[in-house]
């Protein structure tokens, strides 16, 4: 087996261990959000006034939201310090899914709670997706014209997989209005039979 196929295995090993710690933070993010979103009775004013009322827990969140972007603006594509940032990034995730554990509480079983969490999952999923897109990059070798593909070596995939954390009551709320349609459809299909 050769150096490049090692370190790609690595690299791919590390990305998924990364990823699975981020969506253990993701799930246990959207469970809280979920029940105070079904709190509200899926009202999204009631829930945008909950988050004001206990902005504090959303605030870790959005800081690392901002700096990552702030990162991303300010650097070319090509970005190769993740030796730096790699451990910071899911210690923040664990203790992001720390503050935002879920409440004792059950979710009610709903089919509207159902199909959030379906559309939440593949929102996420497209997330993950685009991540594993920008994972890709090229370089010319040092010893002549020779390209060198990197796969898993710069930090903007792991970012993007953060953003999936970060935005989870962002994402809440997307995948419910992405579901109106549907919940507009059975409504009429009930008064017109």
């Amino acid at each position: 087996m050769s150096i490049e196929t090692q370190n790609f295995i690595v690299d791919v090993a590390i990305f998924c261990i990364y990823a699975l710690i981020t969506f253990l933070g993701i799930v246990s993010y959207l469970k809280r959000e979920l029940y105070i979103f079904q709190d509200g009775n899926y009202s999204i004013s009631e829930y945008v006034r909950n988050i004001g009322k206990n902005f504090r827990r959303y605030i870790f969140p959005s800081a690392l939201f901002i700096g990552q972007i702030v990162m991303l603006a300010t650097n070319d594509k090509k970005i190769y310090y993740i030796d730096n940032l790699f451990l910071l990034f899911p210690i923040c995730n664990i203790i992001i899914a720390l503050i935002n554990r879920p409440f004792r509480k059950r979710l009610e079983n709903t089919v509207r709670t159902r199909k959030i969490m379906i559309t939440f999952f593949i929102l996420t999923a497209v997330i993950f997706r685009i991540s594993v897109f920008w994972s890709y990059d090229e370089t010319l070798c040092k010893c002549g014209l020779d390209i060198v593909p990197h796969w898993f070596e710069n930090d903007i995939s792991y970012m993007i997989i953060n953003f999936a954390l970060y935005l989870t009551p962002l994402l809440v709320v997307l995948a419910d209005v992405l579901n109106k349609p549907f919940y507009s459809i059975k409504k009429y299909k009930e008064i017109s039979t």
